[in-house]
């Protein structure tokens, strides 16, 4: 008995704390709640909006607003003086109920102790009850809910914000209206019979631009237009029907973020199932950065990146150098040119177009750098002009190095330095050394340019002079020429050995199959000769209308005949030959079966083709551009390169002008090589970016060896590249075989 009365004094006491602990925790509650009402209490009175504005007695009243009470005895409202019935309230919007003794004029709300003027009601006939749907784009069809739309003196209109809109339907209590171009947001209005209606705010959606305009996934794009919902789930983004998140949302404008699975299209946004569209969001590659120049110097230097796929707009390339942002000055798709800020320690230079972004290499922050070199190739012996800041303007106070090998430095002022490049070159960066701080220069000095490879004006070891020659080089890196007036061909090895390969000592023509000099050929001037994989060369010998075969032991046999006038072919990986035959292409199988492809015309002759993958590039008739055959599907684009102008510029290929393009190579690496026929220049093509650039440029003719831009041709002709991707150039003014190398 004495253990439960302990038991029960105990538990006694436990009731007794758990009780005070609870009515302390409601005491706390009703504290919290008190301020949040007096918190919401506190927020202003005020109306956004009211529909209708008229209609008869107990039409419904919607008021919409902020610091309203959610608490119905706490609000009253009153019709010129009457009062009305509250039909429900929440904190934003309170329904009322017109009284039967009312009378037009103000509708006035109150909340508590304070009060608000509605504004203006008419008791009549003509009422807007409802539409549907309260949002939408140009062209939306409203239907319209009311009374009083009947009309004796004319059609009722409609009015949108103020707009008038194209009224598709009419009843007495619906009205069906198109909304109007460029709307706004804004009442629907109703004029009929000389009265007039408002009732609910039509939102009107618009699109009025996007920015950034391209990028990729992840890209931070922001909508600009109007009728956007105020919460951010009730707006739905999609690019190309691939929804975006949306993240930041006003009246005007809405940030998204674009999705992963992104690609070209429109942008549209759709709010309780109305959607409208807007311009289109381009997806561009990945920006890439090439070089970076200087990589160190002091605060307001210039800096320029190249690369691709830059934006053209400043803003949308955003530029840090160790986290530090530097001012953008001039943007284009393949350079961006920015200040360097100053006081930014070492470190990475970053880039961000439109919220893609790539690393480039680490800058220095110091008074030495190197902004450029002239020229940036060259063989030993080359002169080369370094230009930056920070030099010692005593020469031999400043130390140069080509990739370790000291170069000799002719002459010095603060900002540039005249070197000569030394005989112990290869590729590699180029370093400055004074006042005991170390520039490194953006890129790397290229061993690079050309030479004179055989052949030469006083030369007679070939005869490429009169009417030019066809080259190629097979897997063993043999060179071989096809001497189009001799009627023969030599073969030149790597150690630069020439010996007749195939083909009449004197010259002879005629049509006769063989072993080596037994053989017989008589070429046209537009001949030429290609090497299959297992070094088997097929060569078209014009005035025989035949393709001929020589194994790599010499063996001449003929290979297709009665072809119509061949001239220039190529070969694909499967050994098919493509043949230019009088203006069309024929297909030569392993069999010598021929096959005329129909359709294709327009290429030029003496131009050599050449395939990559399924397609053949070719020269078109008019020589100002590049024309490509789909192999495949046996579609071709006389115009795939080349703006039609007669020129030398550089660019994407629609906008790039040429001028007689030949001689087609391919590095294998998604590059091809050509030679402009009117400028003497080597250019290259880039199949995966789609641009056309200069890679030698020629200024003056005559007959010189050195850097890219140094050596003179007289004239161009046929090209050919070997495994290394060193190219072969016909240079038939000065009867020789050049060699261009790039590293």
């Amino acid at each position: 008995m004495m253990y439960n009365n302990k038991i029960f004094r105990e538990l006694n006491f436990f009731y007794k704390r758990f009780f005070c602990l609870m009515s302390l925790l409601l005491l706390l509650l009703s504290a919290c709640k008190k301020e949040e009402q007096e918190e919401v209490e506190r927020l202003p009175l005020a109306v956004t909006d009211y529909y209708p504005n008229s209609g008869q007695q107990g039409t419904l009243i919607t008021v919409e607003g902020t610091g309203f009470s959610t608490d119905i005895s706490e609000v009253s409202a009153s019709f010129s003086g009457t009062e009305a019935e509250i039909v429900s309230a929440t904190a934003t919007a309170v329904v009322l109920r017109a009284p039967a003794a009312g009378s037009t004029g103000q509708v006035v709300l109150k909340i508590g102790g304070a009060s608000v003027n509605v504004g203006n009601y008419t008791y009549q006939d003509l009422s807007v009850g409802s539409i549907s749907p309260t949002n939408g784009a140009a062209g939306t069809h409203v239907r319209i809910e009311g009374a009083g739309f009947s009309s004796t003196s004319g059609p009722a209109e409609v009015f949108i914000n103020g707009k008038a809109a194209l009224v598709v339907s009419a009843s007495g209590n619906v009205l069906v209206a198109e909304v109007p171009v460029d709307a706004g947001t804004g009442p629907v209005t109703i004029k009929v019979n000389g009265k007039e209606a408002s009732g609910q705010s039509f939102k009107f959606q618009v699109i009025s631009g996007i920015k950034p305009a391209t990028g990729g996934k992840g890209t931070r794009v922001k909508i600009i237009g109007g009728g956007f919902d105020e919460v951010v789930a009730g707006n739905y983004v999609d690019f190309n029907g691939k929804q975006a998140l949306v993240t930041e949302v006003t009246e005007t404008s809405l940030t998204v973020v674009a999705p992963d699975e992104v690609a070209t299209g429109p942008v549209a946004v759709t709010i309780n199932n109305q959607k409208v569209v807007g311009p289109v969001f381009t997806v561009v590659p990945f920006p890439t950065i090439e070089s970076v120049t200087p990589l160190s110097g002091p605060a307001g230097t210039e800096m320029t990146i190249t690369g691709q796929n830059f934006s053209t707009i400043n803003d949308e390339n955003v530029v840090t150098i160790n986290g530090k942002p530097a001012e953008v000055t001039a943007s284009t798709l393949y350079k961006i040119t920015l200040k360097i800020p100053g006081s930014t320690g070492n470190g990475k230079v970053v880039l961000n177009v439109n919220d893609q972004v790539v690393n480039g290499p680490d800058f220095k922050d110091q008074t030495l750098g190197i902004a450029r070199m002239s020229p940036d190739n060259g063989l030993a012996g080359t002169q080369v002009t370094i230009t930056g800041t920070g030099f010692s303007a005593t020469a031999a106070l400043n130390t140069v190095t080509f990739n370790g090998v000291a170069a000799q430095v002719v002459s010095a002022t603060t900002t540039s330095l005249v070197v000569v490049a030394p005989a112990a070159l290869t590729t590699g960066e180029v370093r400055v050394l004074s006042g005991g701080q170390t520039a490194v220069s953006p890129g790397t000095f290229n061993r690079a340019g050309i030479m004179t490879y055989v052949g030469g004006p006083n030369s007679s070891d070939i005869n490429v002079r009169d009417r030019g020659a066809s080259i190629a080089v097979d897997s063993h890196g043999n060179l071989y020429i096809m001497e189009l007036t001799m009627n023969r061909i030599k073969k030149v090895t790597p150690d630069g050995n020439v010996t007749l390969f195939a083909g009449s000592p004197t010259g002879a023509s005629g049509n006769q199959n063989g072993t080596g000099t037994a053989a017989l050929f008589n070429f046209s001037f537009i001949s030429g000769i290609v090497f299959d994989q297992q070094d088997n060369m097929y060569l078209t010998d014009g005035a025989n209308s035949s393709v001929r075969k020589i194994t790599p032991s010499g063996v001449v046999s003929t290979y297709a005949v009665n072809l119509n006038q061949p001239g220039k072919l190529a070969i694909d990986e499967s050994g098919i030959l493509w043949v230019q035959t009088s203006y069309s292409l024929t297909r030569v199988d392993k069999a010598g079966i021929r096959t005329v492809v129909r359709g294709f015309n327009g290429a030029a002759e003496g131009a050599a083709p050449i395939i990559i993958g399924s397609y053949l590039y070719f020269a078109d008739s008019e020589s100002l551009y590049i024309g490509r055959f789909d192999l495949v599907n046996s579609i071709y684009d006389l115009r795939w390169a080349g703006n039609g102008n007669f020129g030398n510029a550089d660019g994407p290929i629609k906008s790039a002008m040429l001028v007689s393009p030949k001689g087609f190579v391919g590095d294998g690496k998604g590059n091809m090589y050509f030679s402009d026929g009117f400028s003497q220049n080597t250019r290259k093509v880039d199949l995966i970016q789609n641009t056309i650039s200069t890679v030698s440029a020629q200024t003056t003719r005559g007959f010189k060896d050195g850097g890219l831009n140094e050596a003179q041709f007289m004239q161009r002709d046929a090209m050919a590249m070997d495994k290394d991707g060193n190219i072969y150039i016909v240079d038939m003014g000065n009867n020789a075989i050049r060699k261009l190398f790039l590293k």
